[in-house]
């Protein structure tokens, strides 16, 4: 735990040191020091993607044949869900169920109608059934009211979303893991194929590395952990941590949090056993995934502070606090430095342009060409890598309020991402249009102020700072286009 706190301690007084030696104005501290801290992140974040890069092509674990007696519960957890939708899902795990043990349906639904439908075809199919009337504790509630009741009848619980199809052979191919008794869970890809709009394009490039590499990597490092939906869980294991963590919105990764403190470990298998999934198809669908998976994990800072594991499992688990802090406000300051210099004259970092170039270039393309390189067997390209810059902008709004719902110690109500959202415009392309128009205001700026200046390090100095304007111009660009897409087929 020491060494934990060592290495937050030298991750925020890092750029303070930075900031103390390089201020250009006192009033504008807090932008310098968030560009300093941003650099840092970004180093650590592509440092660590190298690492679970390398750890991905490893192999952990040799997969046993010998499927033992485990008896399984096959969770469905519903909210106000499509019955169309939850029906097709439950068919396919009934189908891979089989006789390994029950399929249950937890619904917390509160239309009366979709209740009525959902019950009757569990009746109609031999479906277990079970409905509260209350959302204690949203989707870690339902499952800990499950097991509290049914939980001693069986060995394994399987857990997946209204959408997630798992294959014929899913528990066949996965139980087997079980058979070292500190697996607490064992994690497969969360996939997509339901992309017929961009942002659903683009949040499907955006998982596509994180499956692909980072959560392999971290299988590796044993910081693999529960993504919500498509594992399987040992539960007496999550007995042992006092069931799944209710404190959390997020309460797949803060009960991964305490498995690993308490010395079990994870398997994550890159295996396509899901068949069908649907990713957030219009931008507010979007924004409401992303500012509950931010928020969840800004809410596990001490618990992951805390958390008893060591050094680089504690990064990996750290990286991703980090990952949303950089997303969100430390984004704002990322856009706000240019445009103040360039259109305000404000000196953001008061640097020798040709040390920062020297110092920083290498190290952000260095990152890029790293990142294409590990995604260059994998069904990704360009086309991917710019849907997923342009998704990753759209992040920044409801991180940026997650972040201060976070400070302020907020309880943001649990909300489901909607799978089949109207194709109608978000009130957030507002601030895309803002954005827009300020940042090409900026690049005018920045070359009639070069045009008129003869300092030739005063120059460089706006070359910079116009490199980066017209760098997140071209990013906010294409996000803006995010917004005016309706579903069709690609």
């Amino acid at each position: 735990m020491k060494t934990n706190y060592l290495i937050i301690v030298l991750i925020f007084i890092i750029p303070l040191i930075l900031t103390i030696s390089t201020l250009g104005n006192i009033f504008l501290s807090p932008i310098t020091y968030a560009i300093w801290l941003t650099m840092e992140i970004g180093l650590i974040s592509t440092l660590t993607f190298y690492s679970n890069y390398r750890k991905s092509k490893e192999i952990k674990s040799n997969l046993v044949n010998v499927l033992r007696n485990y008896k399984v519960a096959s969770i469905v957890v519903s909210y106000n869900e499509d019955p169309e939708t939850l029906k097709y899902t439950i068919i396919s795990i009934k189908d891979a169920t089989g006789a390994l043990g029950d399929v249950f349906l937890l619904d917390d639904s509160t239309h009366k109608e979709k209740v009525e439908l959902n019950k009757k075809f569990c009746e109609e199919n031999n479906i277990k059934y079970l409905h509260r009337d209350n959302r204690r504790g949203y989707k870690a509630g339902a499952l800990n009211d499950f097991l509290k009741l049914y939980g001693n009848n069986y060995d394994l619980i399987a857990v997946f979303d209204s959408d997630q199809r798992p294959v014929k052979s899913f528990f066949y191919d996965l139980i087997p893991f079980f058979n070292d008794p500190k697996i607490a869970f064992v994690q497969i890809p969360q996939a997509y194929t339901e992309s017929n709009t961009r942002v659903a394009i683009g949040a499907a490039y955006q998982q596509m590395p994180f499956n692909e590499v980072v959560m392999t990597g971290r299988d590796v490092t044993g910081s693999a952990f529960i993504l919500g939906s498509g594992f399987i869980a040992r539960i007496s294991a999550l007995m042992d941590v006092g069931y799944f963590d209710e404190s959390a919105v997020t309460e797949d990764l803060a009960t991964s949090i305490e498995l690993h403190s308490k010395g079990y470990k994870s398997i994550y298998v890159n295996y396509p056993g899901i068949w069908y999934g649907e990713p957030p198809k219009t931008v507010d669908a979007y924004i409401i995934q992303q500012g509950r998976w931010s928020l969840g994990t800004l809410q596990l800072f001490k618990k992951i502070i805390k958390a008893n594991m060591d050094w680089r499992s504690f990064l990996d688990y750290f990286s991703g606090i980090l990952y949303w802090f950089k997303e969100g406000p430390l984004t704002i300051f990322e856009i706000a430095a240019p445009v103040l210099f360039l259109i305000f004259k404000f000196f953001i970092l008061k640097v020798n342009p040709w040390i920062f170039s020297i110092a920083y270039y290498p190290v952000f393309i260095f990152s890029l060409l790293m990142f294409v390189y590990s995604m260059k067997k994998r069904e990704y390209g360009p086309k991917g890598f710019f849907y997923h810059q342009f998704i990753e902008l759209l992040m920044m709004p409801p991180v940026t309020l997650s972040f201060f719902a976070w400070i302020m110690r907020r309880r943001v109500p649990f909300k489901v991402t909607p799978k089949n959202g109207k194709n109608k415009t978000s009130k957030w392309v507002a601030l895309y249009i803002f954005l827009e128009i300020v940042l090409i205001i900026s690049i005018i700026s920045g070359i009639l102020w070069y045009k008129s200046t003869s300092l030739l390090m005063l120059k460089y100095s706006i070359i910079i700072n116009l490199t980066w304007a017209i760098y997140f111009l071209f990013l906010n660009t294409g996000t803006f286009f995010l917004f005016f897409e309706k579903e069709k087929n690609f």
